[in-house]
Order: structure tokens, then C-alpha cells, then sequence
């Protein structure tokens, strides 16, 4: 694939060709060109570069006034580093940097294929993309050059860390949630306990609830993955709501995902929260191995989460899903990085650009 052609610039600049696409709403800003590559030994080590030398990019990308949509994402593809990969990403949300994420898995490998930087063939196509978290196996369900399907199954287990956990809220009273890592750690709360319906006219009152609960979790709760270890603070609430049995093995589900310090919900259900809600009901007994989910937004767009099995994993039940949606390539463009513009982030941002 040709690159897109550049505009002039002055020496003191850069350009970064990226590609925008929506998968329910949420918003991924996959940056193809215009960024040299970072060191490091694995996709972990390049991540962790990158939010301790660069953060500038992820500043760019993301925030006004370049970025400020409110259900924005990026993530930067580079080179894997994993013979068994296709391809390479890191993650960039407004929290920071997390290890796995789902829409931001599927933006990407429809950004790659639909723009000819892997190959596409009609039907079914299997690839596999490397985040700082794992391996990510991924299939694209294509036809006459369009991505029409595309499901996602992190080789990674997510797992229920904690459950039945209570945080005495002022005005509210006891919060009951459970935390669950998927990717990043998400404490679920049950909505309909709140006084939540998770439908679009809650979302003033879900914000509100979440950026008061967040510094609380914080205070009292900091956890660390067996091999990852620390994360950060937490940065989202999960909303969730009562899961309706439709049919036999087939479940759904009402979601909705804060992310701090954002003070807005996803548009999407979100692959990661929807894995993290599908956890909670197979630890408490509701699915199983084969059984799916169908997670609904409160802008009800929805995604479908199955359990692929079940095993176990640093004490824990590991629980690996696979989620399927769709997505849109919305923009082309080039993000002009002008550093003469007082408004252009500088944390480390030159260092990464290419000349």
C-alpha cells in the first residue's frame, strides 16, 4: 500500500499518518506511519519506553486539541517481536498505557487489513497480533475487501481478583463489587443496585457516581497481576447489569465502562469490560465453557463474548474468551506535529518522530 502523501512541513516538525475506526461507537486512532522504531526487547519493554520517554505521543493522539472526542483510543503499531505475530501494538488510552485491550485489538487488525498492510483473502482470515500483555489471536470474517466480522481471543486468562469486596461510600452507603483483571483491573459494580437502568439518560449519573468512587478504590485498593505486577492505580468502573438467560447457553447483558480520568463511558460495551462481566458470571456459576454473552451498551451497541475454557492460572480460575464485533475505518489523515505550537505536548514527543 502506497503511504499517504505528505504535506510540507518545516524541519522542526513532523507528520503521523493515521487511520480512524469505530467498533460501537469507541473511537481508535491506529497510527501507521511517522514514529521511529522504540527500543526494547519485547512489545512490554517498547510500551514501557514509550510512557516513560515518549508520553508526549500518547498526549498528542489523544488529547484536545488534536483528540477530545469523548470515547477516544490509539494505539501505534510496530514491528512484533514474536515470530508467531503478524503484527505489533501498543495501547494508548487517556489512563495511560493498558497491556490488552479489545476494541483496540479489532480497530487495529481491520486498520491492517483493509488497508493492505497484511494480506487479506475472502472468508475467513487468521492473524495473530502481539500486545504488551500477549498474543492475541484474531479472525477476520472478509469479504469484497471489507472486514464484515472480526472476533478477538487473548491468549492471556483473565480472572476474577477479588470478589464480594465493599467500599463505604458517602451518601451512598456500601458499594459491593468484585475485581476482575482482563486485560487492565476492573472493579464491576451491580447497576441496578445503584439505582442505575444503563441506559443512555443514566449517563450524567453513572459519570458522577464513577469519578467520586475512583479516588476511593484508589485509597484502599491496589492490586498486582502474578506477572505483570503493577499496573497503576485503577483507573475504570465497570456497570453491570442483571444477566438475562435468551436461550440456552446464550446470555446478555447490560454494560457500561468509566474511564478515569476521561469522566465519560465507552460508547461501545467495550471487549475487556465484557470479558470482565462474562468472568464474573462464570465464577459465580451462571456460564460455562461454551456458553456466550451478548453485552449491550447504553447507546446499545453490543458485542458477543464466549467462553473458551476454563483453567487454572496463578491460583485463580483463568478464564479465556473470545469476543466478537464489528468496526468502521471512519478518517484518513496526518496529525501535523509542529513544535513551534505551544500546544503541542513535549514530554519526550520529538525523540519519537521520524525525520
Amino acid at each position: 500500500m502506497s503511504q499517504t502523501s505528505r504535506l510540507p512541513i518545516s524541519p522542526r516538525s513532523g507528520v503521523i499518518d493515521v487511520v480512524d475506526v469505530h467498533v460501537g461507537g469507541d473511537l481508535h486512532r491506529i497510527v501507521l506511519d511517522g514514529i521511529v522504531e522504540l527500543p526494547g526487547e519485547t512489545i512490554l519493554e517498547k510500551m514501557a519506553h514509550l510512557r516513560d520517554n515518549a508520553d508526549g505521543l500518547r498526549q498528542i493522539l489523544l488529547e484536545e486539541p488534536r483528540g477530545g472526542h469523548p470515547s477516544l483510543y490509539a494505539d501505534l503499531v510496530v514491528e512484533p517481536k514474536n515470530p508467531k505475530a503478524d503484527a505489533a501494538f501498543i495501547i494508548m488510552e487517556l489512563m495511560g498505557y493498558p497491556l490488552i485491550s479489545g476494541t483496540n485489538t479489532m480497530s487495529t487488525a481491520i486498520a491492517l487489513l483493509e488497508l493492505g498492510r497484511l494480506p487479506m483473502a475472502e472468508g475467513s482470515n487468521s492473524l495473530v497480533l502481539e500486545a504488551p500483555g500477549g498474543l492475541i489471536d484474531v479472525d477476520a470474517y472478509c469479504e469484497n475487501g471489507k472486514v464484515k466480522s472480526i472476533t478477538y481471543k487473548a491468549n492471556t486468562p483473565s480472572y476474577m481478583a477479588a470478589r464480594d469486596l465493599v467500599l463505604d461510600m458517602p451518601g451512598r452507603g456500601k458499594i459491593r463489587f468484585d475485581l476482575i483483571w482482563t486485560g487492565a483491573f476492573y472493579p464491576v459494580v451491580n447497576a441496578s443496585e445503584l439505582g442505575f437502568r444503563l441506559i443512555r439518560e443514566d449517563e450524567a449519573s453513572l459519570v458522577e457516581f464513577a469519578r467520586h468512587f475512583i479516588p476511593m478504590l484508589r485509597e484502599h485498593h491496589h492490586p498486582l497481576h502474578p506477572i505483570f505486577g503493577d499496573e497503576g492505580p485503577l483507573s475504570f468502573v465497570v456497570f453491570a447489569g442483571e444477566p438475562d438467560k435468551v436461550a440456552e447457553g446464550e446470555w446478555e447483558r447490560r454494560v457500561c465502562c468509566y474511564e478515569y480520568p476521561r469522566n465519560s463511558v465507552c460508547r461501545a460495551p467495550a471487549g475487556v469490560p465484557s470479558t470482565a462481566v462474562l468472568v464474573q458470571l462464570v465464577e459465580r456459576g451462571k456460564l460455562s465453557v461454551g456458553d456466550a454473552l451478548r453485552t449491550v451498551s447504553i447507546f446499545d451497541t453490543d458485542l458477543r463474548a464466549k467462553v473458551v475454557s476454563v483453567d487454572p492460572y496463578h491460583g485463580h480460575n483463568g478464564v479465556t474468551v473470545a469476543v466478537t464485533g464489528r468496526g468502521w475505518i471512519t478518517t484518513r489523515s496526518q496529525i501535523i506535529v509542529d513544535l513551534s505550537d505551544p500546544l503541542t505536548p513535549r514530554d519526550g514527543l520529538d525523540g519519537v518522530l521520524e525525520r
